[in-house]
Parts: C-alpha cells; sequence; structure tokens
C-alpha cells in the first residue's frame, strides 16, 4: 500500500477528535503504584486514557476489575494510537470518584494505609474545571485543532503503605463431614497464613468451599461467621495482621424438589428436560447442575442458558433437604444464513483423526441453518464451498490452480432414543483434486452416527454405519486408481481430561477410532489409538507428549481394485504420516516407504501411497513468552510401512522450533523440522532418504509448515 492510499484510508474512515470545549485525556499516569499491578487498578476506574496498539511482552492477560491476580508482572510495549482511536473525555465529578475508588481498591487489597497524595494536570488550568474555557469564554488551553478542545495528562501519586498479612485463619463446623470431605474444605482456602490479606481472596475462598459441600450432596451449606468471632475477618490495624474465623453449616444431604423450565417460549420443554436428565428425587449435586446447563446450551438454540438450585425452606426458616432447580433459557436465533470465504489447508479429518495433506484451497461459503427443524430442537444446516484448489504437481509446489466444489447436509436429531443421546445425519460430496494424489474424483460420504457424551462432555462415544462413493473423473497422472464403494462401520471414543482443551497446560487425552469395513471393495478392520499427556514444569513451561499407533487389516479386496488399493485399502483411509499436525520432520504424506512405482526416492514431491502399520511420537517443551507469544521445541519419531508389523527401530528422529501467536481461531503456529543424520533407522548408515525443501533459499533436510492450532 503506498502513502497516498494509506492517508485516502484515513481519510475515509475519519479521525477521531476532541469535543470543542472539553479535555481529551492522552495520558493518566499512577505513580507510586509498585507493589501492585497498576493495569489491575486502572481496569476500576471510569477514567480512561486514550486507548493505543500495545505488543504484550508479559504473561498474563488483559486484567479484569477485582479478579485477581492484582500483583501479576504485565509489560507492554506501547506502539502507537490510530486516528481513529475514540478520545475518553474528562469528567472531574467521575475523576474524584475515581480517587477514592483508589483508596477503597487498595483497602480491598490489604493496604489499609494508603491513600493518594495528589492529582495533578497538564494543562494546570484542567485542575479546578473541566471545561477548556473560563465564564467569559476565554481559552485556558491550546486546542488540538479548530473546533476541537484540548489534549490532558494526569498524574496520580499514591502511598501504598504496607499490606495487612492473615495471622491465623480457622473453620468451625466441619466434624459431621467425613475426614476426606474436611480435608477437602480445608484445602479451599485460598488465602494463606503470612501472605496479603486480600478481599477478593477471602470470598473466593468462601465460594470454593461451598463448592466443594454441594458437590458432595449438601445443597443446604451455608458459610458464615463464627459464634466465637461474629466478625469473620478481624483486623489488627497496628500489627497489620488479620485473623479470619469462619463456621461451616452443612445442612443435611439434599436430593431434588421441583424442576422448572422459564423462558423456552414455543421450544420443545420435553427436550430440554430430557437433556437437563434430572429427576425430582435425585441426590444434589452442583455438578449435575453444571452438566445440565452444558448440554442444554450445546443444543444450539439458546444465546443463554442457566440452570440453579434454591434450598426448600420450612415454615421456621430451616432447610428441608430438597433444592428445587430452575433451568432458564433465552432462546437464540433460530434460522442463520450468510455468505463468505476464506482459505483452508493442512488437515483432513477421518473420524477423531486428522490426516495432513499437501493441499490447499482459496473458497466462498454460503450456509443455512436452523436450529428448531420442525420443532424438537431439530438442528439442519446445508453448506455449499465452490473451491480454486492449489496441490503440488510433478516438480512445482504449487500447481496451476483448479476447480471444486463441496457440499454438506447436515441433520442432528437430539434425545434420541435416550435423553442425552443424538443422531447426527451426514451427507457430504465433493468434486475436486484428490488430497492426496494427482487425479480428479466424486466422492460422496454419507454417515449416519449415534452420538452421547458423559461427565460434562469429558467422555464422549460415538458409533454409526457410513458409506462411500469414490469416481475417478479425470487423472492427471499415469498411476491406476479404481473406482470403489465403502460400507463400514464407524466409532470413536475419546476421554478428554486437560484443563483447557484450546491451549492445554495439564491433563490427559486419550481417543480410540475404529473402522470395520464388510461387503463391498473391501472387508478390513482399522484401529487408531492416541494418547496425549501435558504437565506444567512451572514458569509458564509445559511439558507434552503423544504417542499415537495405526493398525489396517485387509482380509479382501474386490475384483477390480488397482495393485496398491487392492493391497493399502481406500484412498482417503489409509495410514499415512508426516505433516503440521503430525511428524514435522516431513511433509504431509512423505514419511516411510517409497512407493514401488517410485524411481529417486529423493525425487521432489515424491509421495507415500500409504500403509498398514504406522507409529508416531512427539515431545514438545512449550514455553508460552508473553500472553500472545510462545516458543516450542520439539522431538518428533516415527514410521510407515506395508508390512504387518511396526518398525520401531525405524527411527525417523527429527529436531526443531516453533513459533506461536494466539489468535481468536487458535495459535498461529510456525514449525522447522529438521530431521537428524544416522537416527533415521537404527544400526543403519544409510543416506536420509527423506524430502528436502527451500526456506528463504536455503535447502532443508526437514520440512517447515505454517498453520493454525497446535500440533496436538
Amino acid at each position: 500500500m503506498t502513502a497516498r492510499s494509506l492517508l485516502l484510508l484515513i481519510a475515509l474512515t475519519g479521525c477521531a477528535t476532541i469535543p470543542e470545549g472539553r479535555y481529551g485525556i492522552a495520558r493518566l499516569r499512577l505513580r507510586g503504584v509498585e507493589a501492585l499491578d497498576g493495569r489491575a487498578l486502572r481496569s476500576c476506574l471510569a477514567t480512561k486514557e486514550r486507548e493505543r496498539v500495545e505488543l504484550n511482552l508479559g504473561a498474563s492477560a488483559e486484567p479484569t476489575c477485582g479478579e485477581p491476580p492484582f500483583d501479576a508482572g504485565r509489560l507492554r510495549l506501547p506502539l502507537w494510537r490510530w486516528p481513529w482511536t475514540p478520545w475518553p473525555v474528562y469528567d472531574r465529578n467521575v475523576f474524584e470518584r475515581d480517587l477514592a475508588r483508589i483508596e477503597r481498591w487498595y483497602r480491598a487489597r490489604g493496604y489499609y494505609d494508603a491513600r493518594v497524595l495528589a492529582a495533578t494536570f497538564q494543562p494546570p488550568a484542567a485542575t479546578d474545571d473541566d471545561r477548556t474555557r473560563d465564564s467569559d469564554g476565554r481559552p485556558l488551553c491550546e486546542p488540538e485543532g479548530e473546533g476541537e478542545g484540548c489534549r490532558l495528562e494526569i498524574e496520580v501519586s499514591v502511598h501504598e503503605g504496607d499490606p495487612v498479612r492473615v495471622r491465623t485463619l480457622a473453620l468451625e463446623g466441619l466434624e459431621p463431614l467425613s475426614p476426606q470431605l474436611q480435608r477437602r474444605v480445608q484445602g479451599s482456602w485460598k488465602l494463606e497464613v503470612g501472605e496479603r490479606f486480600d478481599e477478593a481472596l477471602y470470598d473466593r475462598s468462601k465460594s470454593a468451599m461451598l463448592r466443594v459441600l454441594h458437590n458432595a450432596g449438601y445443597g443446604c451449606a451455608a458459610i458464615g461467621p463464627s459464634e466465637a468471632q461474629p466478625q469473620p475477618v478481624v483486623i489488627d490495624p497496628e500489627a497489620r495482621l488479620a485473623d479470619v474465623r469462619l463456621r461451616v453449616d452443612p445442612g443435611p444431604p439434599a436430593h431434588l424438589g421441583v424442576i422448572r423450565v422459564v423462558g423456552n417460549e414455543d421450544l420443545s420443554e420435553e427436550v430440554i428436560r430430557a437433556v437437563a436428565d434430572l429427576s425430582p428425587g435425585d441426590s444434589f449435586t452442583n455438578d449435575r447442575l453444571q452438566e445440565a446447563q452444558h448440554f442444554i446450551y450445546s443444543l444450539g438454540a439458546f444465546s443463554n442458558v442457566d440452570v440453579t438450585g434454591e434450598p426448600r425452606r420450612g415454615p421456621d426458616g430451616e432447610c428441608t433437604g430438597e433444592v428445587d432447580v430452575t433451568i432458564r433459557v433465552s432462546p437464540g436465533r433460530r434460522f442463520r444464513y450468510g455468505v463468505g470465504g476464506g482459505v483452508l489447508a493442512g488437515t483432513y479429518t477421518v473420524g477423531q483423526e486428522e490426516t495432513d495433506v499437501r493441499q490447499w484451497d482459496i473458497h466462498a461459503l454460503g450456509f443455512v441453518e436452523h436450529r428448531n427443524f420442525l420443532g424438537g430442537l431439530r438442528r439442519v444446516r446445508f453448506e455449499l464451498r465452490p473451491r480454486l484448489i492449489f496441490q503440488p504437481s510433478g516438480g512445482s509446489p504449487v500447481a496451476n490452480p483448479r476447480p471444486g466444489v463441496d457440499v454438506r447436509l447436515q441433520m442432528q436429531q437430539p434425545s434420541f432414543v435416550e435423553s442425552r443421546t443424538n443422531l447426527v445425519s451426514n451427507l457430504r460430496y465433493e468434486l475436486g483434486p484428490d488430497p492426496n494424489d494427482l487425479f480428479f474424483r466424486h466422492t460422496l460420504n454419507v454417515p449416519i452416527t449415534l452420538h452421547r457424551a458423559f461427565f460434562d462432555g469429558r467422555l464422549s462415544l460415538s458409533a454409526g454405519p457410513s458409506f462411500d462413493l469414490f469416481r475417478v473423473w479425470r487423472r492427471v497422472s499415469e498411476a491406476p486408481v479404481a473406482d470403489f464403494e465403502l460400507l463400514m462401520l464407524q466409532a470413536d471414543a475419546q476421554i478428554d481430561l486437560r484443563d483447557d482443551s484450546r491451549r492445554p497446560t495439564r491433563g490427559l487425552f486419550t481417543s480410540l477410532g475404529l473402522q470395520v469395513a464388510r461387503f463391498l471393495s473391501w472387508d478390513y478392520v482399522r484401529v487408531i489409538p492416541d494418547v496425549r499427556l501435558y504437565a506444567p514444569l512451572g514458569n509458564r513451561v509445559v511439558l507434552a507428549g503423544r504417542f499415537r499407533l495405526g493398525v489396517m487389516h485387509i482380509s479382501r479386496a474386490a475384483d477390480g481394485l488397482d495393485a496398491v488399493s487392492a493391497e493399502l485399502g481406500p484412498q482417503l483411509y489409509r495410514l499415512r504420516s508426516g505433516g503440521a499436525s503430525s511428524h514435522r520432520g516431513f511433509l504431509p504424506g512423505y514419511l516411510g516407504d517409497p512407493p514401488s512405482s517410485s524411481g529417486d526416492p529423493d525425487a521432489p514431491f515424491q509421495r507415500n501411497s500409504g500403509g498398514l502399520r504406522r507409529w508416531e511420537s512427539s515431545l514438545e517443551v512449550r514455553l508460552r513468552v508473553s500472553e500472545d507469544f510462545g516458543l516450542t521445541f520439539f522431538a518428533d519419531m516415527g514410521d510407515v510401512n506395508r508390512e504387518p508389523r511396526f518398525r520401531f527401530d525405524y527411527l525417523h528422529l527429527a529436531l526443531g522450533g516453533g513459533l506461536r501467536y494466539d489468535t481468536i481461531v487458535g495459535p498461529l503456529r510456525f514449525d522447522i523440522g529438521l530431521r537428524v543424520p544416522r537416527a533415521q533407522i537404527v544400526g543403519s548408515d544409510a543416506p536420509d532418504a527423506g524430502t528436502r525443501v527451500r526456506l528463504f533459499g536455503l535447502p532443508i533436510r526437514g520440512a517447515f509448515h505454517l498453520t493454525i492450532g497446535e500440533a496436538f
């Protein structure tokens, strides 16, 4: 973009101006804020400075008012302000209330001696008035431009003092509880003896204790002051020490009472109740209510779902042991449609498995969706993607673009047969180049799946029949490829115990994919187990590991199939490896034995046709440099072969590193994997026969990948 074009763009979008006669706050400086985080304090003030583009070099996200941590290390590099960024207007009354908020905020953090020393203004005329003209209409400052107000800088000086620290923590009333439950309640303290007292951590402690008791079935539990200390928190201002004493009243074990559904309008109450899976007389736990809320919201027809319990009390005010439940829903838009476009690259999903492919496309997107089709909260979606597809051909990494189309129709029926079992029917038609080879084909895929989730979605099971129709349309290479039909049972199971599915730092994820094909072009069994582990090492470092196997046993192949298909199975479901979400030392599909028709195994873009056995192992050290940026160092190993056994002595070791930048759709990732000489096959000095690529003009025995999302 030329400078003239940039100036024209700014002129068209318009520059923000300061209202005439007012001050626009260019800067708000807090001097003396040292022990705590100034950004955490700023988030609670109504007086704001004009925003600027900043680079986050710290490890913490943007704070929320009143939410810990209050002493996080945040390092931000200020860059620039966009001309259209609005100017906050200075209001003297609001600012004076903010000065009181500063002292109250510090008091809530345990700094009872904190006070505001002074507030200075530049220009000084703003000290007495928030208007830029005096009573005679004369200007008190230099305006930013004709018909505009003035720029204002404010500096607030704060004296923090010393904090109040926790001297004692005591809980009473735990005797009726089991020893194990007592330990869990005691472990809910967010405050620590000797550490700074903080009202937010005190409130979090009580909430955590109630959560433990509610999940143990004590729906009437309450936490309040003890008789020995009527004030839950007693502050000794001279010694700057705090004594905290609470009493737990667990009440009787509770069960569910009346269950009401509110706000559903004409949406099916029967389906909502079925998906909630709550019945009067069931044992109460807060986790059950949260799980019901999760599954109701997953129906997709509501903008908000809130499931709450209210203990029922008798005439004397005592809890009866029953908890009445209210399911409050807010319907969202039922009919949705849209158009757009995008770029798609990198993976092809088969069940739970994602297989990297060396193909990408530019596509338009149009969709129509109804989330209460013919009632019953049934969801129907139609999607059309005309595409312009790029893939390697011969010695060129990108061939001439070729057209294609992807048409999808999906219907989801909730509460099918059983309360939380969904029936999902799909129809997908594709016309275009095969993602793993150089020919055009028609494919039709029709799976019908029963899907059931358990434990708030931590465990999910799915199974059902699937039919595939494959027709070769136009060949680009001379390799023989046959048409086929495929009928199979596909089942998937996964257990997700990670703390965060998008950016995990601890936990376990495991999945198992199974395909059993019979009757048509093949009889085969395909099994894909996958295990992933995540462990925090401290100081923003996470150790992540993955081990994945693949087994394919073909017992029969129909007459008329080409030799490779008869040996290795259908094109889309063959076992392959290499790529951004697989072995990063190889391009997608290039790991393993070269095709029997290959001449030079080192020839560029010579793909592997697949195999019958596959194993992959990855180990990563993930370092979060800041909230947005991260570094990764990894070691990948694996092999694909056509023999009926695994070749664990074929290591194909690659070492590498990568950069991460978080976006709203996941981390943008750039990885480079370099194959280690003499670490490809154990006991062999054979030269590395893998692909070579060029990065910035330099030859690399390995591969590089640019994609979105973590490798695993």
